[in-house]
């Protein structure tokens, strides 16, 4: 069950630049432009992103740059962005689509479905994950952006590229948010806060999926973090941006084996 933070809680955020980070680490690709497609292939995934938050948010570029269904044959996929239009959050885990889009209800409505346009999207290839214990000190989504680079570090993976990640595990809170953008007015930053939806979970099973990078803050991780997060409930029944969370003891932390 879930339900409007404004209306009831159940028991149990925005976004340097992309070229030039990954132009000093190598990848070539200074010349690209935020509506160009990007490709990083690192050991034991195959990243990939398109357009740039902020062009959305700020700009209000809104219409697709990412056509989905050119991913739904695509194996061991994990991916997230915004519906185009902002009218949904889209969170792909283990190639299992989630278009969350509110509803004439005021609530959440899941469709497994490839049938839509991001106006950016990051996504990632990962065949195969490495589990790794989160101390019992690390419960925030502050201390997950602390964490993960620490964590990727000690794996054997470089933190300072994009890298994808999974948490699994029963959450004891989740503070989320869809877009619910109705109409046609003119986006901005004000207007984006104002078309959030926020809703709160208690103590539900999840998978979440995540992407970590110190050097794409308004490209595909929000201005203010280094990390993005979406989720799928186990049964794919509600899905959505992560804003806040708490995670239980027996939460997991997954990684790409290199």
């Amino acid at each position: 069950m879930v339900s409007r933070r404004s209306i009831l809680k159940v028991g149990l955020g925005l976004c340097g630049c992309a070229v030039c980070a990954l132009a000093e680490l190598g990848f070539g690709i200074s010349s690209a432009r935020a509506d160009q497609q990007v490709n990083v292939r690192r050991p034991g995934y195959d990243l990939h992103f398109i357009g740039a938050q902020r062009e959305t948010v700020m700009n209000g570029k809104l219409a697709a740059s990412l056509d989905l269904r050119t991913l739904a044959r695509t194996p061991h996929l994990y991916g997230l962005g915004p519906i185009e239009q902002l009218r949904g959050e889209v969170t792909i885990v283990n190639s299992r689509p989630a278009l969350a889009r509110i509803g004439p209800d005021g609530m959440v409505h899941v469709s497994e479905s490839f049938d839509s346009g991001a106006p950016f999207f990051i996504w990632a290839e990962v065949p195969a994950w490495q589990s790794v214990a989160i101390p019992s000190h690390i419960r925030s989504y502050s201390d997950l952006e602390k964490f993960v680079p620490e964590a990727a570090n000690m794996a054997g993976l470089d933190s300072r590229t994009p890298l994808p990640f999974l948490l699994r595990g029963r959450a004891r809170s989740i503070e989320f948010h869809v877009l619910n953008r109705v109409g046609d007015e003119r986006h901005d930053l004000k207007k984006h806060r104002e078309i959030q939806a926020v809703f709160e979970l208690e103590g539900v099973e999840t998978t979440m999926v995540g992407f970590c990078s110190p050097g794409h803050r308004g490209i595909f991780t929000p201005m203010d973090s280094t990390i993005h997060i979406h989720f799928q409930s186990v049964g794919n029944g509600i899905s959505g941006h992560i804003q806040k969370l708490k995670l239980a003891e027996d939460t997991m932390l997954w990684l790409p084996s290199p």
